[in-house]
């Protein structure tokens, strides 16, 4: 069989791509999956050890993804790392590590950016756009209900808590049911 000729080959970390390498990707119709969370795990150890301060401030490059009009997506790597979606999209947008260093402000983005590269934008990486990665009639109701609009708490999105997770239109998860 052929190629899909709408192939849409997935760069599954892209944490170290350089500019020419991001420019690559848009002329292949490539897309990166940037794994965010490691300047906030890692972050440290990657710009003291590993890569060096100058290196370590291009880890995960989504400014520059977005300065090319490049689509992409942000990940946890769980197991690696804790399931925390609101956590990945602070890192993006902060850049901040566990010592409190801000690693690379200039490639830091927007809540809205984050937002959008941990759902529609995944869900197109994936080419499932169609039913999800945004709440719309007609697609699959998966999604959580938060305790504050992360869009409005760039520097503590990651301390807002979950409220409700629905899967399918069903209520999975309801804090205010805990003991």
């Amino acid at each position: 069989t052929s190629p899909r000729s709408d192939a849409r080959p997935i760069v599954i970390h892209a944490q170290m791509a350089r500019d020419d390498q991001l420019d690559r990707m848009v002329k292949l119709g490539a897309t990166p999956s940037f794994f965010s969370l490691h300047t906030y795990y890692w972050g440290d150890r990657h710009r003291d050890i590993f890569m060096g301060p100058k290196r370590a401030a291009r880890m995960s490059p989504a400014a520059s993804a977005i300065e090319r009009d490049l689509r992409f997506s942000i990940h946890t790597d769980t197991p690696v790392v804790p399931m925390e979606p609101l956590r990945l999209m602070w890192s993006a947008v902060n850049r901040t590590s566990t010592s409190g260093a801000v690693l690379g402000k200039a490639q830091g983005i927007s809540p809205k950016q984050a937002l959008r590269a941990v759902t529609i934008d995944s869900a197109w990486q994936l080419f499932l756009s169609k039913d999800r990665g945004s709440i719309e009639v007609g697609k699959i109701a998966d999604f959580a209900v938060l305790s504050d609009n992360p869009l409005d708490r760039p520097d503590t999105m990651d301390d807002i808590q979950v409220l409700q997770t629905w899967l399918g239109a069903k209520l999975m998860y309801d804090r205010s049911a805990l003991p």
